[in-house]
């Protein structure tokens, strides 16, 4: 059953989920007309997916399996795989609302990225993350030569 957003009840059954569930209802509300967000709540796990409608801004999305969330910000990248405590839920916003901001860069290199995001108290949460053939290791430096992007805010 879906609420007038298209975003379910509240699932009683499930209490750890929530606040992640809290926040991509307060994302869609929040960010009406300049993104997309995608909610999907079945077997187990919360699936979050947000399209910003900005070209030049980056989209995001996690997944919250009650004792464990992940969160994809990049292609490769950008994968933070945390507990399902309070500080990582905090955690989780913070990144969330910086990306939304446009407080993320994108470093590439052939299978690989690295995702910093400056977070509101102005430190940086950095992941890397690839997709080489096994064997295949980085060039050397490659996150200083290699192409980097500076993604928009979402508005």
């Amino acid at each position: 059953m879906t609420d007038e957003h298209g975003l379910g009840e509240p699932d009683t059954d499930r209490p750890a989920r929530t606040p992640t569930r809290h926040l991509a209802r307060r994302l869609a509300r929040e960010l009406t007309g300049v993104a997309t967000v995608e909610i999907d709540d079945v077997k187990g796990r919360l699936s979050v997916a947000v399209t910003p409608g900005n070209p030049d801004a980056r989209a995001f999305g996690w997944t919250d399996f009650s004792d464990e969330l992940v969160l994809q910000v990049g292609d490769y990248g950008g994968r933070w795989e945390l507990e399902a405590g309070p500080e990582d839920v905090a955690l989780l916003e913070d990144i969330v609302r910086s990306v939304i901001a446009g407080r993320v860069r994108e470093v590439f290199a052939p299978g690989r990225s690295a995702i910093s995001v400056t977070l509101a108290d102005g430190s940086v949460e950095t992941e890397i993350g690839g997709d080489a053939p096994a064997g295949c290791l980085p060039l050397p430096f490659w996150r200083r030569w290699s192409r980097s992007v500076q993604y928009a805010p979402y508005r």
